[in-house]
C-alpha cells in the first residue's frame, strides 16, 4: 500500500478533501516512526496506511483517516501538544480516546471479564463514534498479519477480535468488518474445524455455481421484461455462520445447509423490492418459513433487507436477499455510511427508519461525540460489569451489587490499588470492596454518592439504627461551634470545638457532661448516656444562658392535618415572633418542620421546646443557633 494510492482512494468519493492535511498527518507518522517494524517485518508505518486504507473503503472523513495515519504515537512518547498544534484538538481528541480504549481493554481482559460488559464499556469510552472505526480497522489489520505472532498471542487476540470486536462491528453494523473478522478468528482458534467447513463448503460451490448461474439470468430477464432496473451478485455465506449454523441446528448435523451460496438483489426504491420479491416467488417455489421482511421491521443495528428462499428442481435451497443501494451500503459499513466525509447529506430519509442510528447522529449526519457522556462502566474483580453515572464513587459501585455490600462498605481497590471511598470511578476501572459485617452506612457518605440507589439506602439504615431522618441529624449538628459557644461552657478547657451526640441528643434542661477526643473537640452527652459510662477523658459541662439570641427550632415528626399550625401556634402562645417557618414531608409519611425564633434566655427555649414536645405526633425536636 503505497501513500498515492490512498489519497486517490479518497478524492474518489471526497474531491474536497484536506488532502494537505492528511500529508501532514502521514509525514509526520512516517517521521516518529522510523525505523520502527512489526513481526511480519513490515515497517510500521505501512501498518498505519493499511488502517487508513480500511476506513478510506468506508468513506470516512478527514479527521477520521488522519486518526488512523496517527494511532498509536501517543503511547510511544508523542507529546500531546505537539499533535495538537499540527492537527487541532478533535484530532488529539480521537487519538486520546484510542488510547484510553487500549488501557481499558488491557486492564479488564486481565480478569474473566464479562464480554458484553466489556463491549459496553469501549463504546463508552470512544466518546466519538469515528474512534470505534479506527480501532476496528486497526483490528482487522492486525488479524490479517498474525501469523507472524507466537501462538499465545494469536489465540488471545484471535479470542477477543470473535467476543468483542466482531460483535461490536455487528451492533455498528459494518458487516464487511465483522464478517472478515470473524472468518480470522475462526480459522485461528479452531483450524482444523475451519478448513473442515471449508471445504465441504468449496465443494458445495463448484456443483452449485452452475445452478446460481441460471437462476440469476431467469430473474435477470423477467426483471427486464417489467422494466425494473436492479443488479444481481452471487455471494457466499462466511464460513464462520455456516459453523455456527452447523453447530447448533439439529436438522443439520454437522452437514453443510443448502443455501451456502446465495443471491442478492439491489435495486433503487423500496417498492421495487417489493416487486422483485413477487417476481421471485412467481417463478420458483419457495420456503415460507425463509420469508424476513426487515425492511418493515429492522435489526437492532439497522440493517434492512428481505430474505427469502427458493426451492431449485434438485430440491436444494437458494437464498435470496432484495434490498435498495443504501440499504446495501447500510449493510456493508453499519453507521459508517452515515457519517461520511463533511459536507454530503445522504439518506436522511432513510435515517429517520433506523432508531438507533437516530440517537448517535445529528440531522446533518454529524455524529453526536457525547453518546454516552454520562455513563461510565465499572467492573467487579470476576468480570462483572456495572453501568453507573458519570462521577460515581466505590460506595455507589457497592450499592449497585447488593445493598448489604454497600452498607458494610470499609474500603475499596480500584485497579488493585487501595482508594479513597470517595474516588471518582472512571471507564473500565475494576473495583473490588472491602467490606466488615459490623459497619453500617455513614451520613458523610451522603456527601460524594451520585446514584438515588445509594442515597436513598444510606437514609434508609441511618432512620432505622437512630430514628431519625437525615435532615433532623443535620440540623442538629449544624448546632455545632455555635451552640456549643453559646449554650454550653466547658470547664477548665478552652477553644475547644463542641458537638451535640447524636446517641442521647442533649437539649437544654438536660444534665450534660462531655467528652474529649484526640481532634481537640467536645463530644456533649445526657448524662445519663450509656456512652459515657465507660469514657475515661470526661469533662465537665453545663448550660449558659444566653440573651436576644436567634435560634433555629427543628420539629419532626408524623404527619397529620393540623399538626404543622399546631407546632407554629405552640411556640407563639407565649407571645415569641416567628420567623421564616417552613414545612415539607420527608420519607414514610414524616414532616419536618422548621423555624426562627430570638430568645431571651435559656428558660425562654426550654419552655417553648417542652411545649412543642406535647404536641401529638411529635417525635424529636432539635435546636440550631444560627
Amino acid at each position: 500500500m503505497e501513500f498515492k494510492d490512498l489519497i486517490k482512494k479518497i478524492l474518489r468519493y471526497n474531491k474536497d478533501s484536506n488532502i494537505t492535511l492528511i500529508d501532514k498527518a502521514y509525514n509526520f507518522s512516517k517521521k516518529k516512526l522510523e525505523g520502527h517494524k512489526r513481526a511480519s517485518g513490515k515497517m510500521l508505518i505501512e501498518h498505519q496506511l493499511d488502517v487508513a486504507d480500511l476506513t478510506a473503503e468506508l468513506k470516512a472523513d478527514d479527521e477520521t483517516i488522519c486518526c488512523a495515519l496517527l494511532h498509536g504515537l501517543t503511547s510511544r512518547g508523542v507529546e500531546e501538544k505537539e499533535i495538537e498544534n499540527l492537527f487541532g484538538k478533535t484530532i488529539l481528541e480521537l487519538l486520546k480516546n484510542l488510547e484510553l480504549m487500549r488501557q481499558i481493554k488491557n486492564n479488564v481482559t486481565k480478569n474473566n471479564y464479562e464480554q458484553e460488559g466489556l463491549r459496553k464499556v469501549l463504546i463508552a469510552a470512544s466518546k466519538d463514534i469515528r474512534v470505534l472505526i479506527v480501532k476496528l480497522c486497526d483490528k482487522l489489520i492486525n488479524l490479517r498479519e498474525i501469523e507472524y505472532l507466537e501462538e499465545p498471542r494469536i489465540k488471545k487476540i484471535s479470542k477477543e477480535s470473535l467476543e468483542i470486536y466482531a460483535p461490536l462491528a455487528y451492533r455498528l453494523g459494518i458487516g464487511r468488518i465483522k464478517s472478515e473478522m470473524e472468518d480470522l478468528a475462526f480459522k485461528n482458534l479452531e483450524p482444523e474445524k475451519y478448513k473442515t467447513v471449508k471445504d465441504k463448503i468449496d465443494s458445495r460451490i463448484k456443483n452449485a455455481e452452475q445452478k446460481v448461474y441460471r437462476i440469476k439470468k431467469t430473474i435477470e430477464q423477467r426483471l427486464k421484461d417489467e422494466k425494473i432496473d436492479a443488479e444481481i451478485k452471487g455471494r457466499v455465506k462466511q464460513i464462520y455462520s455456516i459453523y455456527k449454523k452447523m453447530s447448533s441446528k439439529d436438522e443439520y448435523k454437522d452437514a453443510i445447509p443448502y443455501d451456502v451460496i446465495g443471491l442478492r438483489i439491489i435495486t433503487e426504491k423500496i417498492e421495487e423490492c417489493y416487486n422483485i420479491l413477487r417476481i421471485v416467488h412467481s417463478l420458483f417455489r419457495y420456503v415460507p418459513d425463509r420469508l424476513k421482511d426487515y425492511i418493515a421491521l429492522p435489526k437492532p443495528n439497522g440493517y434492512q433487507s428481505i430474505h427469502t428462499g427458493i426451492i431449485d428442481e434438485d430440491g436444494s435451497i437458494i437464498e435470496i436477499q432484495i434490498r435498495t443501494k443504501d440499504m446495501d451500503e447500510n449493510a456493508e459499513d453499519g453507521i459508517a455510511a452515515h457519517f461520511t466525509y463533511k459536507g454530503i447529506a445522504k439518506n436522511k430519509e432513510f435515517d429517520k427508519k433506523i432508531s438507533w442510528i437516530k440517537e448517535l447522529v445529528h440531522e446533518n449526519n454529524k455524529v453526536d461525540i457525547n453518546f454516552f457522556s454520562d455513563v461510565i462502566f465499572a467492573f467487579t474483580p470476576k468480570g462483572k460489569a456495572i453501568e453507573l453515572p458519570k462521577g460515581s464513587t466505590p460506595i455507589d459501585f457497592g450499592y449497585m451489587l447488593h445493598t448489604d455490600i454497600g452498607r458494610t462498605c470499609v474500603g475499596a481497590k480500584i485497579n488493585n490499588n487501595i482508594a479513597q471511598l470517595n474516588t471518582e470511578l472512571e471507564n473500565g476501572d475494576v473495583v473490588e470492596i472491602i467490606t466488615n459485617k459490623n459497619h453500617n452506612a455513614v451520613k458523610d457518605w451522603l456527601k460524594f454518592v451520585k446514584t438515588n440507589k445509594a442515597r436513598e439506602k444510606i437514609k434508609h439504615d441511618i432512620k432505622a439504627r437512630t430514628g431519625l431522618s437525615i435532615n433532623a441529624m443535620q440540623k442538629k449538628e449544624e448546632v455545632k461551634e455555635e451552640a456549643g459557644y453559646g449554650l454550653i461552657k466547658l470547664e477548665n478547657h478552652k477553644d475547644k470545638k463542641i458537638r451535640l451526640a447524636q446517641c442521647c441528643n442533649p437539649l437544654p434542661g438536660d444534665d450534660i457532661e462531655g467528652t474529649l477526643n484526640v481532634l481537640k473537640s467536645a463530644l456533649i452527652h445526657k448524662k445519663n448516656c450509656i456512652n459515657l459510662k465507660n469514657n475515661n477523658k470526661k469533662c465537665l459541662a453545663r448550660w449558659i444562658d444566653p440573651k436576644n439570641y436567634y435560634v433555629e427550632i427543628i420539629v419532626v415528626g408524623k404527619d397529620r392535618v393540623g399538626l404543622f399550625t399546631e407546632i407554629l401556634n405552640s411556640a407563639s402562645s407565649i407571645g415569641i415572633n416567628i420567623k421564616d417557618a417552613k414545612g415539607k414531608t420527608t420519607n414514610q409519611n414524616n414532616i419536618e418542620c422548621r423555624f426562627g425564633i430570638n430568645i431571651d434566655g435559656l428558660k425562654t427555649l426550654m419552655d417553648i421546646i417542652n411545649r412543642i414536645r406535647k404536641v401529638k405526633n411529635v417525635n424529636n425536636v432539635f435546636v440550631n443557633l444560627v
